[in-house]
């Protein structure tokens, strides 16, 4: 069985080939799911520009993939933490070995940030075509799993800087498919958005 250590270790060098190849770091994503779950607890996904969008862009499926949108909030690393509605995209198809989850960036395929804030929101929801499919509480813990991030980076000879967005873990999720406009709102946090579309 794949340790975590060599998982991430694995998804590192993947992150690191992405800026070589001109991109920049944004950060990370906590993923907290049942398949990904590594040594007892949650793992750690990187975020870089390769996969962001602009709220409103458009999101390409391709053929195979079981895409899912998560409604989290990103917490921004820093003397004084700031909060931002975020928009993630996941591909649930393909294995369940966690190792190779986690050295594949934990499902990760697109995301988006809103403007951040000093305060975090209440609730979050997901609209798809205009209907809400999925609302939920946000948790109370998100500064205590940045810290715990912070950790398990640490591990591995990694370490949160200063700027980093760390996507705190999905608050809600649904299935998303070509064709459907999604939007993730947070209250007075704001919302941010895109359109999935076929290859």
């Amino acid at each position: 069985m794949t340790s975590l250590s060599t998982a991430l270790a694995a998804q590192l060098e993947n992150q690191r080939a992405a800026l070589r190849r001109g991109a920049w770091r944004v950060g990370w994503k906590i993923g907290a799911g049942d398949r990904e779950r590594m040594d007892g607890g949650f793992v750690v996904g990187h975020l870089t520009s390769e996969t962001q969008l602009t709220s409103g862009q458009n999101h390409v499926e391709r053929r195979g993939e079981q895409l899912h949108a998560h409604a989290a909030i990103a917490v921004t690393v820093g003397p004084d933490l700031s909060f931002s509605p975020a928009l993630e995209i996941v591909d649930l198809s393909g294995t369940d070995e966690a190792g190779k989850i986690v050295a594949d960036n934990v499902f990760h395929r697109a995301f988006v940030l809103g403007a951040p804030a000093p305060q975090t929101a209440e609730d979050a929801r997901i609209l798809v075509n205009g209907q809400c499919l999925a609302s939920a509480p946000v948790p109370s813990d998100l500064v205590e799993r940045v810290a715990s991030v912070g950790w398990i980076l640490e591990s591995v000879g990694e370490r949160l800087r200063e700027g980093d967005r760390v996507l705190t873990g999905a608050v809600v999720q649904v299935p998303v498919r070509a064709g459907d406009d999604v939007v993730a709102e947070f209250g007075r946090l704001g919302r941010v958005s895109l359109t999935v579309s076929a290859a």
